[in-house]
């Protein structure tokens, strides 16, 4: 199955495509191709996240293009994605999980295929609609999210062959983990501008009485 082949079944037959990753798994040829999958995905990801920001229709874009912060944008969509990757993994070897840190990586970056496709098709047709029509264009945009989400989801239990109760439940444990991550980053970073923070008050205190 090629890259090109498992981005269209992922739309349609997701499980397909996490039996096959799980199939392939000791394949050493496919292990060098899929991490240019992954960022090839990622490339195309952000590509299509920076032309929304400049090309949604002004009444019913969310971010304003003179106040665009591309790198707190891109952030918007990876931190949320690699934190699900790390978190739902760490969930899922210490629940008897079978996925591997790759495999998960992989299946992962798949699922934003439909964000992908759609994003741009939604972003043009934009510039067709009016403010009054932003309820429909943020249900289409919003169901991308779910679709994606949802993708995620069954990722968790077909790739590691749970139970929908133990899935939901690895779920939920991987939102609070990530919960936990982000609330951990956030606290270092307070702390750690607090504390350069200090530092140049020192210094310049020192010098100043030099």
């Amino acid at each position: 199955m090629t890259g090109l082949k498992m981005c269209v079944m992922m739309l349609f037959h997701p499980i397909v495509v996490s039996e096959y990753i799980k199939k392939q798994r000791g394949n050493d040829s496919f292990r060098r191709t899929r991490w240019a999958l992954v960022l090839g995905i990622l490339a195309l990801a952000l590509g299509v996240s920076i032309f929304s920001i400049y090309f949604t229709h002004y009444p019913l874009a969310s971010v304003s293009v003179r106040k665009a912060n591309l790198v707190l944008e891109c952030g918007k969509l990876f931190v949320p994605v690699l934190t699900w990757v790390l978190a739902s993994y760490a969930m899922t070897t210490i629940l008897d999980g079978a996925t591997r840190m790759d495999e998960a990586m992989l299946y992962n970056a798949l699922t934003l295929v439909p964000y992908v496709l759609f994003t741009v098709p939604f972003v043009l047709l934009s510039r067709l609609m009016d403010g009054g029509q932003a309820s429909l264009y943020f249900v289409l945009t919003g169901g991308l999210i779910v679709w994606v989400v949802a993708l995620m989801i069954i990722g968790i239990k077909e790739m590691n062959e749970y139970t929908i109760r133990k899935t939901l439940l690895v779920v939920l444990l991987t939102v609070f983990t990530m919960a936990v991550i982000w609330a951990t980053v956030v606290l270092l970073f307070t702390i750690s501008s607090q504390f350069v923070t200090m530092l140049r008050e020192v210094y310049y205190e020192i010098i100043y009485r030099m």
